[in-house]
């Protein structure tokens, strides 16, 4: 059924549902999705406050449900998501799944709005969370160090956007800004609904929830341009740009900041591995030689970002061992472009990877962000599947990314307490 992605498993007592609006965003826009998102969570008609809505969720065995935000690629999605028990492990058998569906609709659909607006109190206390939120990026040197690489190198792009926002951005919010926020939400979003988990004895459920949605699914077309928008063509700089930053902390943080150039479908289980075999496990070259080797640093990892074709490097270091740490580190880079890998290292990260998707089955929230992923690049893998062609990369293949790979962007963040 259309928009509708099912998972079900019956090791599972509970069950997960996700009702995600995947749109395109401009950086000023973004605080603007955040407060209409959480006002939306904090009260409706049927469910005017956040006690109604605790109250209501707590008679049905304590159903949880929040609100996340997250960027897929260039995209952004909110997601509101929902866990509740299968009635076959609740007394009388009683069904919770379907009033929790039903409860999903009004907080979305049936909205607390008098005359164009929502309620001016609620509005102005998550417009303060959320401000909150940007004022503390920086608590967290490590995590703030990483935001701060995606937004400098992907500065005029909606990926280089902290998640909630820019201060300006959300000082500027205004109450008639979260209506108009709202209809374009409704209006210009991909809308996909992903229920996992133990669905035995809910054979009718997508009917369920199509009855439910029923109009809103009808509008939510799926845009194809949704599918390549995070993949388009990007100028690729070959100046590495070298920032520093100063900043109160005890630790200073190294991050290096890549693009994949000519980035295809079928590079992602190589550029998989190759993160792996870089940085992502204890085993990998930037942890064994950066911090284990070296003792440079107390952590030093890679990440990948799937759909915007990124690598970011980070390790915490102190600030008079920025230029070794920087050495070490580039020279790993080259190691992997000129093919430096032992079939060892290609064989423990192959079988690090294949043991994180095993996992995934034991996760309902796993198996529905598989199925969320699925939708919105158009595809339909599985586990199995995923494991089958992790299994199939070679030397050769990690190598050949590993080529594609372009350094942009080397960032320091130090302060006075760091310096010797």
């Amino acid at each position: 059924m259309k928009n509708i992605y099912k998972v079900n498993d019956n090791k599972f007592k509970s069950i997960y549902i996700s009702y995600n609006f995947t749109f395109e965003t401009k950086k000023e826009e973004v605080p603007k999705n955040v407060i209409t998102s959480l006002v939306l969570s904090k009260g409706c008609n049927k469910y005017k406050t956040s006690k109604e809505i605790e109250e209501y969720l707590s008679s049905l065995y304590g159903i949880n449900f929040d609100i996340n935000m997250e960027k897929i690629g260039d995209l952004y999605n909110i997601e509101f998501r929902l866990e509740c028990v299968n009635k076959e492990f609740l007394p009388n058998k009683e069904d919770v799944l379907k009033p929790a569906i039903d409860f999903l609709y009004e907080i979305i659909y049936n909205p607390k709005i008098e005359n164009n607006e929502f309620d001016s109190v609620i509005f102005e206390r998550e417009k303060k969370l959320v401000l909150d939120k940007i004022n503390k990026r920086k608590d967290e040197k490590l995590k703030y160090a990483v935001l701060k690489t995606e937004e400098l190198l992907c500065n005029q792009e909606p990926f280089g956007t902290y998640i909630y926002g820019e201060v300006n951005d959300a000082e500027n919010v205004k109450l008639e800004d979260i209506y108009i926020q709202y209809a374009n939400l409704l209006e210009k979003s991909f809308v996909s609904i992903v229920i996992s988990g133990n669905l035995n004895g809910y054979d009718d459920i997508e009917q369920y929830i199509d009855n439910v949605f029923k109009n809103e699914l009808d509008k939510a077309i799926f845009n194809e341009e949704l599918i390549n928008i995070s993949h388009k063509n990007i100028d690729f700089t070959t100046k590495i740009k070298e920032v520093k930053e100063k900043i109160q902390t005890n630790q200073a943080v190294i991050t290096i900041g890549m693009r994949v150039e000519n980035l295809e479908d079928n590079d992602f289980y190589a550029l998989n591995v190759y993160n792996s075999i870089l940085g992502g496990t204890p085993s990998s070259k930037l942890f064994q030689n950066v911090r284990e080797k070296e003792s440079l640093a107390y952590t030093a990892r890679s990440r990948y970002y799937r759909f915007k074709g990124v690598f970011i490097i980070y390790a915490g270091i102190e600030e008079i061992n920025y230029e070794k740490a920087k050495i070490v580190i580039l020279k790993q880079i080259d190691e992997m472009k000129n093919g430096n890998i032992s079939e060892s290292e290609l064989n423990s990260s192959k079988e690090s990877l294949i043991s994180d998707l095993l996992e995934w089955n034991d996760s309902k929230i796993s198996l529905a962000k598989l199925a969320y992923t699925n939708a919105i690049s158009g595809k339909s893998l599985t586990i199995e599947e995923l494991i089958d062609n992790m299994k199939k990369v070679q030397l050769e293949d990690v190598a050949k990314v590993a080529k594609k790979i372009r350094i942009e962007l080397i960032y320091l963040l130090g302060g006075e307490d760091s310096e010797k």
